[in-house]
C-alpha cells in the first residue's frame, strides 16, 4: 500500500518526471498547450527536485514512486504535490498532505498554506474536501513556464473551531466565496 518517506538526492529525476507527467494530465484538462510549456516546466521540475531534494516526501505504492510532496522553506507554505497519473485516486495525494501538514503543525504553525493554478479543479475539489478554503484568487508571473498564471491561495487553519463547520454544504461555487 501507500509508505511515505523522504526523498534522496539519487531520486531528482523520477521524481522530475512524476511532477511533470501530473503537470501535464492536469493543465490538459483546462484545455492549456502542454507541448508549448513542456521543456520550461520539465527543466523546473528537474531544477527543484535536484536542488530541494532534502525538502520532498516520496510516497511509494506497494515500493513504486507514485508521488511527492514539498515543503521547501520548512515553514506553513506546501510548494508541491503531484501523484502519477495511473495511481491518482488511490489517496496518495491525501496521504502525502497529510504527512506534510504534521510537519506543518510541529514547526508551530497553526494552518497550512498552498496555492494550486485557478483551474486546476481537481485539486481545487481535494484540498477542500481536505479543510482548505480558497483565500484569494490572484495572478503571478510563472518565471519558469514565462507566462502569467491564474491561481488561487487556499489555507486550511489547524486550531480547533477555525475550519468551516461543513466545508461542503452550500452553493458557493467552485471557490467557495
Amino acid at each position: 500500500m501507500i509508505a511515505i518517506r523522504p526523498a534522496s538526492s539519487a531520486e531528482a529525476q523520477d521524481l522530475a518526471k512524476i511532477g511533470l507527467a501530473a503537470w501535464e494530465k492536469a493543465i490538459r484538462v483546462w484545455g492549456e498547450d502542454a507541448d508549448r510549456l513542456r521543456e520550461n516546466a520539465r527543466e523546473a521540475y528537474y531544477d527543484f527536485c535536484t536542488r530541494c531534494w532534502p525538502d520532498i516526501l516520496v510516497a511509494e505504492w506497494d515500493g513504486e514512486l507514485a508521488g511527492w510532496g514539498s515543503c521547501e522553506k520548512a515553514d506553513d507554505f506546501i510548494t508541491d504535490l503531484w501523484v502519477l497519473p495511473e495511481f491518482q485516486g488511490r489517496g496518495i495525494g491525501t496521504a502525502l498532505l497529510d504527512k506534510i501538514e504534521s510537519g506543518i503543525r510541529q514547526r508551530g504553525f497553526t494552518a497550512a498554506r498552498l496555492d494550486t493554478h485557478a483551474r486546476n479543479i481537481g485539486a481545487i475539489r481535494l484540498y477542500k474536501r481536505l479543510g482548505y478554503r480558497v483565500k484569494t484568487y490572484f495572478v503571478s508571473y510563472s518565471e519558469p513556464l514565462d507566462e502569467d498564471i491564474d491561481k488561487v491561495e487556499m489555507i486550511k487553519e489547524f486550531e480547533p473551531g477555525t475550519e468551516p463547520a461543513d466545508p461542503g454544504t452550500g452553493d458557493y461555487g467552485l471557490y467557495g466565496m
